[in-house]
């Protein structure tokens, strides 16, 4: 384990900004706990076999990691979640008295997209099998942070995206496979392969499959000072 941490570690130092600097404690499993320290020019990964509750965490099973390590899921696709509390198979742990601030929630978008991918530069598969179920669709996240949000969703017959909810931020669907429907401020709109729908901040939004065996295949696009 802590070979295959060395390793993404090594490949992370290519990817992360200069000033992204902190330490991440990771608990993997019951026994397993380890330190990423971030640095202007290094990143440096070290076994502690303790449980520092005093760092900010990453939690995981040994079933999570095993797909992070395989490249099967990426840290972004671990932690994705409808709202942050609700669980995920990788979950953050502040320390005691500390709130996720700006700082920290954008160290943790670039580190989750980043960190846990062994190719410089990180490559992404998209599919269902590298997907996991958020607001009711099947997704992969790609690019978190300053202002930008994206994710890879596929949506069989039965699911939807969203239900009555309202964000304050443009987004935009575009259709990359298969068919659909898209509820947009009570306007229904058929979705097809090649187009695109504008979501406009505050906008009640759904995007669904109801009959047909194809998957629905979208990119999401989420912009703005407020994403």
């Amino acid at each position: 384990m802590l070979k295959d941490l060395k390793k993404m570690a090594e490949c992370y130092q290519k990817k992360k900004p200069s000033d992204l600097i902190g330490k991440i404690h990771l608990l993997i499993g019951d026994d397993d706990a380890f330190l990423v320290r971030l640095e202007e020019s290094d990143v440096e990964v070290k076994e502690t076999g303790v449980d520092n509750t005093e760092d900010l965490g990453l939690v995981m099973s040994e079933e999570t990691f095993d797909k992070l390590n395989s490249g099967e899921w990426t840290g972004m696709t671990a932690a994705g979640r409808s709202s942050m509390s609700e669980s995920a198979p990788l979950d953050f742990r502040l320390p005691e008295g500390v709130e996720m601030d700006e700082e920290t929630l954008q160290m943790m978008y670039h580190f989750l997209t980043h960190f846990f991918s062994k190719d410089y530069p990180t490559i992404t598969e998209l599919g269902r099998k590298q997907a996991r179920k958020v607001h009711g669709g099947n997704a992969v996240p790609i690019a978190y942070g300053h202002g930008i949000r994206s994710a890879y969703y596929t949506i069989q017959k039965g699911e939807q995206i969203n239900e009555d909810e309202l964000d304050p931020w443009d987004q935009v669907f575009t259709v990359i496979g298969g068919s659909g429907k898209a509820l947009v401020d009570g306007d229904e709109i058929d979705l097809e392969k090649n187009m695109s729908v504008h979501v406009p901040p505050n906008k009640e939004h759904i995007v669904k499959k109801e009959e047909g065996e194809d998957d629905l295949e979208l990119l999401w696009i989420a912009y703005g000072e407020k994403a």
